[in-house]
């Protein structure tokens, strides 16, 4: 089970709107909506765990934008290893059949399938090709 940083404490209540979780930097706070999926909950509190690991960004919105991807990239990759991906893609069907065997939504699926570094890509498409 993914643990939050010392100092941090971790709240669970419904959020407005879309949102599913949420950082209080003064209050060293992780908020995750309850009533989302599991997945959901477990994305985004691993989502928010690195943002707390990583520590806070203000102010510049391209800084903000930048931490924010790569906050998303380091998610997709800590929850979606290499050969579970390869494993998975090799017989489900589509993104949410895929993402649902992984135990993760659809947005950080995607996240971990777009920001493949070249060689995931390469071993990723020979390990496809030779299970066809």
């Amino acid at each position: 089970m993914l643990q939050v940083p010392d100092g941090w404490t971790l709240e669970w209540r419904p959020l407005a709107g879309h949102r599913t979780g949420e950082i209080s930097w003064p209050n060293r706070t992780i908020v995750i909506d309850p009533t989302r999926s599991p997945e959901s909950q477990r994305c985004t509190l691993t989502h928010e765990v690195i943002h707390a690991e990583r520590g806070p960004v203000l102010g510049d919105p391209v800084l903000i934008a930048r931490e924010e991807h790569a906050v998303e990239e380091e998610t997709a990759r800590r929850l979606i290893g290499i050969d579970e991906l390869a494993d998975t893609l090799a017989w489900t069907h589509n993104l949410p059949e895929a993402a649902d065997e992984l135990g993760v939504d659809t947005h950080t699926l995607r996240a971990r399938l777009d920001r493949l570094r070249p060689g995931e890509r390469a071993w990723l498409t020979r390990r496809l090709d030779g299970d066809r």
